[in-house]
């Protein structure tokens, strides 16, 4: 799109026009104002051409070679000369007068107001405006045309001349206009020009996203030219003089020609892209990268070439590329394009426009509404019917997605599903991000991080300011951090500790950062993740891999230890026999021979025991029967029997819990409880003897857990004994120990691996103490005594 401005041959032929229809002899009719409007002053004007640049107002005064305009709209084309008009004013009408030119690329014009009869210059008033002086400066009015208020007054009569010089065409659309004339034609102006330039940049934008969306190159060249063509309205209307560089007049040097250019520069690439003249037309598409080519270069010459020359080059290129596009387009429509139809209308309502707002500026129509704003109203209608060929590509793309779309649609109900269900872990996110400066302060700082570090706020954060070293919570770990940050520039997943400066907490995080890039502010970016409780839970696991591998270390030299005994004493008593029978009589044979056969029977018999003790140590899968046990009987018939196997024991058990029935393994739970009371009597043979040893078996209801607590009145263990109880092959007393240290080793297997439960100790100083936790069954439900509100216990003392 580009506004056709006359080339040197139509400047000629204006010329040539001019001077048919001027008249040297006479004076131009008197121009009266006796009402309300807004009256043209071309034809009551007499102009006169200063070729020298050199005419002051007292040479123009006297000066016999005024020629009568016979044109409403005076046009004198590109000229180096200056031009001056003469008016004739007579006003009758009690109103204020403004002086009214709707061209606003005049650099500069004089305006002098004189009385009618004026001899002397100094008898009149003068003012000055143009594109060549500040925007405040050069008009009375702030609007993109130039308006100056005139000191016309009723019952006077002036004379009006006007100098005009500029380095453009010399278009001079003069009109006196009364006060209240001139506001309403100002509103109507306003409001038909910010409708137009609401429009053209609204259309550009929105397929300027319609690019960014579908990457489609056609919106991207649309809205590149409506945008370029907006711009180059505002600069040749003065619009853009009064919003973007009012104080620079010197940009109005190359405004115009830079828009103007630019502007083909994008018309030349979006006609071919649009039209697809690359695949119907070869010749055409290469005759438009010719016309890409020539706007680029006219686009450079613009600092090389005067504004006259090259201005009428971009109106000829202007011409022919949109005379060229509106041939293509018709024959594109004729073969059955469709987006070709909404091309050529929109083409022809913009040469359509473009002709009438010509043929108004050269006087040849009248002026009015329809005419002045000819070339707008043809641009908005090649905008909206452009838009609307897009929008039918659109219709077109959708509905060439629409099946790939249907099949998309259950896979993606089922993840909009699967998002939902774990909305809360996404909501829930603590990775958190930042940014150092190159001292290490904080720059920039998520909620996230923030929170991670204890702040709740981002003012207290900014207030306590600290730096990321100071968070580090080991310096050896600081060091090794930015030694490799240094060297490779990043780390990915660095795990350190960090201190919470507010409460001193220490958390494991899991840092990510990276060198800034050279357009980034920041000198250091990276992200953090709270990962304590996987770093504990890795801790655990790799605690867990050593206990079992010292186990299992455990459990193979024990095994060796224990048959190193039974299969050395076999060994011995076969090779005693072997080697020693040749020299015994009958007697001594059968006597030697009935004696090593008790040491194989000795150490077959313990190697058998040691064997079913490994048995019973490993938990094997339907080893025991899962039944309900009835908690208060069994656990009174259980302290009868340890009562009768150590009569000197006090045995206290206690059951806190509405539960009367529990889904468990009764006899692995005898085992545990039986190995526990078997080592109190064992370790404390003093109190037992004495019948001061006490063991109290406390069952107790939490929750959805049932609680399982072992204590006893001797002597306990240490913290050290206390990672290894539980070890294969364990005891302190290896020569009494009848299990081989393979008791406690079976009590924390059934434990653990049969009733998964989960073993604590619990405080206190004084005896040996055991708490197990066991989760209840969810079918399991409590029993309500409805008689008594208080819990039932069970305290069976045997004070024998």
């Amino acid at each position: 799109m580009a506004i056709f401005r006359p080339s040197r041959l139509t400047v000629l032929f204006l010329l040539f026009l001019t001077a048919l229809s001027a008249r040297a002899d006479g004076d131009a009719p008197l121009m009266t104002l006796d009402r309300a409007g807004d009256f043209s002053i071309g034809l009551y004007s007499q102009w006169l051409e200063d070729p020298g640049n050199q005419l002051q107002l007292a040479d123009v005064l006297t000066s016999p070679d005024w020629q009568t305009s016979t044109q409403d709209g005076l046009n004198f084309g590109f000229s180096n000369s200056a031009y001056w008009l003469k008016t004739r004013v007579q006003v009758s009408y009690p109103e204020r007068w403004a002086l009214w030119l709707r061209y606003s690329l005049l650099d500069y014009v004089d305006l002098y107001f004189c009385p009618a009869d004026v001899t002397d210059p100094a008898a009149c008033s003068h003012q000055q405006a143009g594109d060549e002086i500040t925007f405040a400066d050069g008009r009375d009015i702030e609007h993109p045309n130039l308006i100056l208020q005139t000191p016309l007054q009723a019952g006077g009569e002036y004379l009006l001349l006007m100098r005009v010089k500029t380095r453009g065409t010399y278009q001079i659309p003069a009109s006196l206009v009364d006060s209240a004339t001139l506001q309403h034609e100002l509103l109507r102006n306003n409001i038909i020009r910010g409708g137009y330039y609401a429009t053209m940049l609204v259309m550009g934008l929105y397929n300027l996203f319609i690019f960014f969306s579908t990457r489609v190159r056609s919106y991207l060249y649309y809205s590149a030219v409506t945008l370029t063509f907006l711009l180059f309205h505002m600069t040749y209307e003065g619009s853009a003089f009064q919003f973007f560089w009012p104080q620079n007049p010197d940009i109005n040097h190359y405004a115009l020609p830079l828009a103007f250019g630019i502007n083909l520069i994008f018309l030349s690439l979006f006609v071919p892209n649009f039209l697809q003249l690359k695949k119907y037309s070869h010749t055409m598409y290469r005759l438009f990268r010719v016309y890409t080519a020539i706007s680029v270069m006219s686009l450079v010459m613009m600092l090389l070439i005067p504004y006259q020359v090259i201005v009428p080059i971009n109106n000829v290129l202007s011409i022919v590329m949109l005379l060229t596009a509106l041939v293509v387009s018709i024959l594109f429509w004729v073969r059955g394009h469709s987006g070709a139809r909404y091309f050529t209308i929109a083409w022809a309502a913009l040469i359509t426009g473009l002709v009438l707002a010509n043929a108004r500026s050269l006087g040849w129509i009248p002026t009015n509404t329809f005419t002045l704003y000819a070339y707008q109203l043809g641009s908005f209608m090649e905008i909206i019917l452009l838009s609307l060929a897009l929008g039918e590509r659109i219709v077109k793309l959708q509905n060439d997605q629409l099946e790939a779309r249907k099949a998309m649609v259950k896979s993606q109900e089922d993840a909009i599903q699967y998002l939902r269900d774990y909305e809360d872990l996404y909501q829930n996110s603590l990775t958190g991000k930042f940014q150092l400066d190159d001292d290490g302060y904080f720059i920039k700082s998520n909620p996230a991080w923030r929170s991670m570090l204890g702040y709740g706020e981002q003012a207290s954060f900014a207030a306590d300011n600290p730096t990321f070293n100071s968070l580090l919570a080991d310096p050896l770990e600081q060091r090794r951090l930015w030694r490799r940050l240094h060297k490779d520039g990043r780390v990915q997943g660095y795990v350190v500790a960090i201190s919470q400066p507010l409460t001193g907490e220490r958390l494991m995080v899991s840092i990510t950062m990276r060198k800034r890039a050279h357009d980034e502010r920041a000198a250091w970016i990276g992200s953090g993740q709270n990962v304590t409780d996987e770093y504990h839970k890795e801790q655990a696991l790799i605690h867990l891999q050593k206990e079992k591998t010292q186990a299992l270390r455990q459990l193979v030299m024990g095994i060796a230890h224990e048959m190193n005994t039974p299969l050395g004493n076999i060994r011995m008593a076969e090779s005693y026999l072997s080697d020693e029978h040749e020299d015994w009589n009958t007697e001594e044979l059968q006597a030697h021979l009935k004696e090593g056969l008790e040491h194989i029977h000795d150490g077959i018999g313990r190697l058998n025991n040691l064997n079913q003790l490994m048995k019973n140590a490993i938990v094997q899968e339907n080893q025991y029967a899962e039944e309900s046990l009835k908690i208060r009987p069994w656990l009174e018939q259980w302290q009868l029997e340890i009562q009768m196997l150590h009569p000197g024991v006090v045995i206290r058990a206690i059951v806190h819990s509405y539960l009367t029935e529990w889904r468990t393994y009764p006899e692995a739970l005898s085992i545990i409880l039986t190995q526990l009371a078997d080592n109190s009597c064992k370790h404390n043979p003093e109190k037992l003897a004495a019948g001061e040893l006490e063991i109290q078996v406390e069952l107790r209801e939490r929750g959805d857990t049932l609680e399982l607590l072992y204590r006893d009145n001797g002597k306990g263990i240490d913290d050290e004994q206390r990672d290894v109880i539980f070890m294969p092959f364990y005891t302190t007393q290896r020569k009494l120990a009848e299990n081989k240290g393979l008791g406690l080793y079976q009590t924390y297997n059934l434990l653990t691996e049969l009733l998964h439960g989960q073993i604590e100790w619990p405080p206190g100083d004084h005896g040996f103490a055991l708490t197990v936790r066991f989760v209840l069954p969810p079918q399991e439900e409590k029993e309500d005594d409805n008689t008594d509100d208080v819990i039932a216990e069970a305290d069976i003392t045997d004070d024998e």
